[in-house]
């Protein structure tokens, strides 16, 4: 196609309304005068642009490149276009040179000249072609440039998909097989191309369908299992049938709090309990979809339940430092959130280390958990006016961003740490040494939120204004924090400490006793060695204080006065010795070199019995010589063992008189003997 054809000339055709027209003349430049084909009195005044609409626009092939797939043409691309220009134009290949080549002059040589001159020159070269071939070039040079020449030269077939020619009946079968097959597990390709074939001649006997080449099948299928993982690991399989059938959206939120997520998931590490055997906690986190921050989160020894997270909901409420026995008040606050409006807003944050952004959560997603569709979890939801989102079942991207949140957990915390395990089974090593308990891993996770997550960018944290920008937790909450809708009003420190459990304990001069640990404060000294109902503090009338405890957090205990009301927060007295370097240290090598106490281990006091019979049995023997000894006299004392003296054997062959044997004598040892017939 010439650059010609892409013109819009007068007698051109063009199709208004399913009918011909002929254009016959233009007025001004501005009105075009059209005819109706095959009419001689039917005439159309259009406007040149309503024209130039209706005739469409110029087409190219679009198979053609307009640039080059690498960085420049070919070399033989190039030499190809001189030698057009040389043959068809009479350019001289060399740029420096004065005047055409003898030959290609075309003041002396005609085009048929040149042509035949050129079809001579190529002959023998990777560039012969033929006099048509030549004509063909220049026609698609004229049009399409060097693209052309490229695509002529380097020819590529046009891809598409091979099961576009197959039978739909077969594409059915294919695709019935394949989707049975994500809730089974793996097998081969073989396996099911016999399986489809064996379909195909129940449904359809002596078609030709079933007649297909096995290579051929084989194509379909593999065509068709793209993005199903069928023959792949059976976890991938199934977590990929959980992806919805329809596009995706993004489903971010531009109000703190609007949208927010919640979600559980085994950490990845090692660590030890109180009594120093190994095991995985769990960890839950509460996420604010808008800025990514963390509302809350725990670290739990065991699988939680509603309790557990109506506890974590009441820590998202009253906010981190309004929460009693926290340790975000020791972390470093960030210099991107705006504290001045902040403080003036949340009372409670009268602290200069303002560590974690405080978020009201309006509206939290939850999956079909036990744990989280609890009647607790519900009921602490309805009492602050926050709303449940349930997600549909087997659906995990309806709460995409904490469940994504949990790998940047494993990669960016948790393989940082001593006793990592690894994000799965087959990156795990052979062996695991934890040597952090769960108070240090509970410490060491709440420094990297504050210092890490926070201020670190975010991919998913972008402005549809400046995509190419990335922004931290930190900046997109101090943003939206400036321009939301008004702000929830906290709440207090004693909200959270109605949701703790208690437990009755009697408060004596030592402190408080509870859970292998002794909490004590200066304000319980009216309160040492009392009881709520008057009795003594050790007798069975007693009544014990109710002790409230977080399950998270075994650093503080708290007790309500009974006649001020006021709430007395008690810390561990060993909290001093757990933080230091020294004792942390030792008890580790304790656990190491003796073991952790468990009932599998040899009991001491068995071994101890053990020896103090063996004994028994030893003096036993030894008594009862002695009193063999001491019946017999001291004249009939034992000779010293001496070497053995041979005998006549025919001394003992005499008869012996039995009234002659002195039977209190040392030779003999009686023995008495009971007739058990």
């Amino acid at each position: 196609m010439t650059s010609e054809e892409y013109k819009l000339k007068l007698g051109a055709k063009v199709e208004i309304d399913g009918d011909l027209w002929v254009w016959e003349r233009v007025r001004r430049g501005v009105e075009a005068t059209l005819r109706r084909d095959g009419a001689e009195d039917d005439w159309l005044v259009i406007s040149m642009p309503e024209l130039i609409g209706l005739a469409g626009t110029a087409r190219r092939q679009s198979s053609t490149p307009l640039r080059p797939t690498a960085s420049d043409w070919s070399a033989d691309v190039l030499d190809m276009e001189k030698h057009l220009l040389e043959a068809f134009r009479g350019v001289p290949m060399d740029p420096s040179a004065v005047g055409a080549r003898p030959g290609y002059d075309l003041t002396r040589t005609t085009q048929e000249q040149r042509i035949t001159a050129k079809v001579a020159e190529l002959a023998g070269t990777s560039l012969a072609r033929s006099r048509k071939a030549l004509f063909n070039y220049w026609k698609v040079y004229e049009s399409e440039g060097v693209a052309g020449v490229d695509a002529r030269l380097h020819p590529k077939g046009q891809k598409r998909l091979v099961i576009s020619k197959a039978d739909p009946r077969l594409i059915a079968v294919i695709d019935r097989e394949l989707d049975s097959r994500i809730n089974l597990h793996t097998s081969s390709r073989r396996h099911c191309a016999a399986l489809v074939r064996r379909t195909l001649e129940a449904m359809y006997p002596g078609d030709a369908i079933c007649n297909v080449k096995p290579t051929t099948l084989q194509g379909y299928i593999n065509e068709r299992d793209a993005g199903r993982y069928s023959f792949a690991k059976a976890t991938t399989r199934r977590n990929t049938s959980n992806s919805p059938d329809r596009e995706y959206f993004s489903g971010n939120s531009h109000r703190l709090g609007q949208v927010c997520e919640i979600d559980s998931t085994t950490l990845d590490v090692q660590v030890w309990d109180e009594k120093g055997n190994t095991f995985r906690p769990t960890v839950t986190a509460l996420f604010c979809v808008a800025s990514r921050v963390p509302l809350a989160w725990a670290i739990h020894a065991n699988r939680p339940n509603g309790f557990d997270h109506a506890l974590l909901l009441a820590r998202a409420i009253v906010g981190r430092r309004a929460m009693p026995g926290s340790s975000a008040a020791t972390l470093s606050g960030s210099a991107t959130l705006p504290a001045k409006l902040m403080k003036r807003i949340n009372p409670y944050l009268d602290d200069e280390s303002l560590a974690v952004p405080w978020i009201f959560p309006h509206a939290i997603t939850v999956d079909g958990g036990a744990d989280f569709r609890s009647a607790t979890f519900e009921a602490a939801c309805r009492a602050f006016g926050i709303t449940i989102v349930l997600a549909p079942p087997n659906a995990p991207a309806t709460k995409p961003h904490v469940e994504r949140n949990f790998g940047t957990t494993s990669t960016d915390f948790a393989q940082w740490l001593a006793g990592s395990t690894g994000n799965s089974v087959p990156n795990r090593g052979k062996r695991d040494n934890p040597t952090l308990t769960l108070d240090s891993v509970r410490l060491a996770f709440d420094a990297w939120i504050t210092t890490v997550f926070l201020n670190k960018q975010h991919g998913g944290l972008r402005s549809p204004l400046f995509p190419g920008r990335e922004w931290t937790p930190n900046q997109m909450y101090a943003a939206l924090f400036e321009v939301g809708p008004g702000v929830q009003l906290p709440f207090r420190a004693e909200d959270f400490l109605a949701l703790l459990p208690s437990e009755g304990r009697i408060i004596s001069n030592e402190g408080i006793e509870f859970r292998n640990r002794k909490y004590d404060s200066p304000l319980l000294a009216d309160l040492r060695n009392r009881s709520l109902s008057g009795a003594p503090a050790g007798s069975r009338q007693a009544r014990k204080f109710d002790i409230r405890f977080d399950p998270c957090n075994d650093n503080a205990v708290w007790v309500q006065h009974p006649e001020t009301d006021e709430w007395i927060e008690c810390w561990d007295k060993a909290i001093d010795d757990r933080a230091a370097w020294m004792a942390a240290e030792t008890e580790v090598r304790l656990v190491e070199r003796f073991g952790t106490g468990a009932p599998g281990e040899t009991p001491k006091t068995a071994e101890f019995l053990d020896e103090i019979e063996r004994r028994a049995r030893s003096d036993k023997q030894a008594r009862n010589r002695q009193l063999r000894v001491s019946a017999r006299g001291s004249d009939d004392v034992a000779a010293p063992v001496t070497e053995p003296v041979p005998f006549d054997l025919r001394d003992w062959a005499a008869p012996v008189n039995v009234s002659d044997i002195d039977w209190t004598s040392s030779r003999y040892d009686i023995v008495t003997t009971k007739d058990l017939s």
